[in-house]
């Protein structure tokens, strides 16, 4: 079985970057090859940064190029979101969203995961209160109350947990993104991916 495997974090500023050009490559080609998304935990814990003069004044040092590199918009919001000392960027509770998502309503993932990062990135939000994620599911037209009840529920965090430990020995850098075969696991990008040379690899693998 073929399969591409996407590994990204939602507070992934590059991962955030390639958006569009992911999801529109998983549009393409997802009726003739698998894509599986991972999620990999990059802050998580005592390594989850809380915002501050120091996270924000990092994050305007590094996002320009990124801006400038993949087109996406970063809003001044999510700048006065990383100076903000009571926000922490833990991975955990937007992953266990993009988990549940993908668990509960699998054909939304690539969807769901790209207006995740949207909200933070150009709105500003938030990804630690239920309520954020509530206008991203009703426009996928999934179960508001059932996220609710699930989200971070042992269950749900358990399999976010499991997916971390999957992505781990598997991730260089975020996002990575591989392919698998009969053979195993190969690497192709790390970084930016850019769309045409991503759709040129891929039809490449599907000739094999």
């Amino acid at each position: 079985m073929k399969k591409i495997i996407y590994i990204m974090d939602p507070h992934c500023g590059w991962c955030y970057g390639n958006s569009d050009n992911i999801t529109a490559v998983q549009q393409q080609y997802g009726e003739q090859v698998d894509f599986e998304l991972l999620v990999g935990g990059m802050w998580l814990g005592r390594n989850a940064p809380t915002g501050g003069p120091q996270l924000e004044n990092f994050i305007k040092t590094h996002s320009p190029r990124m801006e400038s590199t993949t087109g996406v918009y970063v809003s001044d919001k999510f700048y006065s979101l990383t100076g903000d000392a009571s926000y922490t960027f833990s991975s955990l509770e937007p992953a266990a969203a993009i988990v549940w998502v993908k668990n509960n309503y699998p054909d939304k993932t690539f969807a769901f995961t790209k207006a995740v990062q949207k909200i933070m990135f150009a709105e500003g939000k938030r990804l630690d209160a239920a309520e954020v994620y509530h206008p991203l599911l009703q426009a996928e037209g999934i179960d508001v109350e059932k996220f609710n009840q699930e989200w971070l529920s042992e269950k749900n965090i358990e399999a976010t947990t499991a997916e971390f430990e999957k992505a781990a020995p598997l991730a260089s850098g975020f996002p990575t993104l591989l392919f698998q075969n009969e053979e195993g696991v190969h690497h192709l990008f790390s970084g930016y991916l850019n769309k045409e040379k991503t759709q040129e690899v891929v039809e490449q693998l599907l000739k094999v």
